[in-house]
């Protein structure tokens, strides 16, 4: 604004300011379909769903102690001038009572899906950042969550959401999806533990619970090969119920090693590797046991860090607040097997994999830029 003659100010120029600054409040979906005079949820998801409208900008509000959630936020202005378009019979949306399907429904007869704008999403972020991403709906929650392979130079979870709100589809969406969830990580995690010469699996079998190793198996993580499948000599019997769940009798180790002479292969076979095993709190408890039983030094074996547990990270993974059995078949070398399968399971993330486009012959490598996934906003997912 600026002065007019005599220092003074045009009074339509006020008007005017004032207007604009009115129209650039921003309100909640709630607040808008109050202004529009409709219901919501109800109504106001097809106003979304036609394209009229899209957020603005997002805040994190709390949910609880431990949680938030994104609330989208609009543009007051952009509010008003979808209740002054021609064309919609506002009237007849107004007052329904509950239950009532909306007329606005027409309008977003021909809008794709919540699902097929996240997964296009998804599909374009892999082809930007030549990673491999993974969408999944959750049914605990109902929304969408999202993770992505970490590569070289690729984005952050800052940079994937501020592409997500620069994308006019998924924007809508925004605070239906959950980025970076808790078994996003463990997926990376697992496809890491996957790679050659980086780590292998364990498992044991015991005289008791708290007792000793009877047997004990160790395979290559990567390859599934067999690096160790052993009985071994307790220096206790074995318990009727330890027997009952393995099938391992007295009379079957009676003429096996004792573990001071199994040490030094179960030594060299982990050795530089990550040690896996689907409860590490037990297995670790018995290995370390019976190494200071041995009278032995337990070198890489005693570090914690130097194991990584597969049954928690499962739990993660699934969402789990409790005990996963692992449903093998309760010899060391079956579960060892068994937990490889847990592993490459988390590995393949959750819901559907996205890998980035190949490019036709001739075409430049090059993925779309943000924003330019899908045009239409969708409707909800049935």
């Amino acid at each position: 604004i600026t002065l007019g003659k005599g220092r003074r100010y045009l009074i339509t120029d006020l008007e005017a300011l004032a207007a604009e600054a009115d129209g650039e409040q921003y309100i909640t979906a709630q607040a808008a379909a109050d202004v529009l005079e409709i219901r919501h949820p109800a109504d106001w998801r097809y106003v979304e769903a036609a394209g009229w409208i899209t957020p603005a900008d997002t805040y994190e509000r709390e949910v609880g102690r431990h949680r938030t959630v994104t609330v989208a936020l609009y543009r007051l202005a952009d509010v008003r001038a979808v209740r002054d378009m021609p064309g919609v019979d506002w009237e007849s949306v107004r007052g329904l009572p509950k239950g009532t399907v909306s007329p606005l429904r027409e309008y977003a007869a021909l809008a794709p899906t919540r699902s097929a704008v996240v997964k296009g999403f998804a599909q374009a972020l892999a082809d930007r950042h030549d990673t491999t991403v993974w969408a999944w709906n959750s049914p605990y929650s109902g929304g969408w969550e999202l993770d992505w392979e970490r590569v070289e130079d690729g984005p952050t979870e800052d940079e994937v959401r501020r592409e997500l709100l620069a994308d006019p589809a998924a924007a809508t969406y925004a605070s239906e999806i959950t980025l970076c969830p808790a078994w996003g990580e463990v997926t990376r995690t697992a496809r890491e533990l996957l790679q050659p010469d980086t780590a292998v699996i364990l498992d044991t079998e015991t005289t008791d619970l708290d007792g000793q190793t009877i047997e004990v198996a160790v395979i290559d993580a990567a390859t599934g090969k067999k690096l160790m499948d052993t009985l071994v000599k307790p220096t206790e019997p074995i318990s009727d119920g330890a027997r009952w769940v393995h099938g391992i009798t007295d009379e079957m180790v009676a003429d096996a090693r004792p573990f001071e002479k199994v040490l030094p292969r179960l030594r060299k076979v982990t050795k530089g590797k990550i040690i896996c095993a689907y409860s590490s709190a037990f297995d670790r408890r018995i290995v370390l046991g019976d190494v200071k039983r041995a009278g032995k030094k337990p070198l890489h074996l005693e570090p914690e860090d130097s194991w990584y547990c597969l049954m928690e990270a499962y739990r993660r993974w699934v969402g789990a607040f409790r005990w996963l059995r692992l449903g093998g078949s309760h010899r060391a070398l079956g579960d060892c097997e068994s937990a490889r399968k847990v592993l490459i399971r988390m590995s393949q993330g959750r819901g559907t994999t996205f890998t980035p486009t190949p490019p036709a012959p001739g075409d430049p490598v090059a993925g779309p830029p943000a924003g330019s996934v899908i045009a239409a906003v969708a409707v909800p997912d049935a």
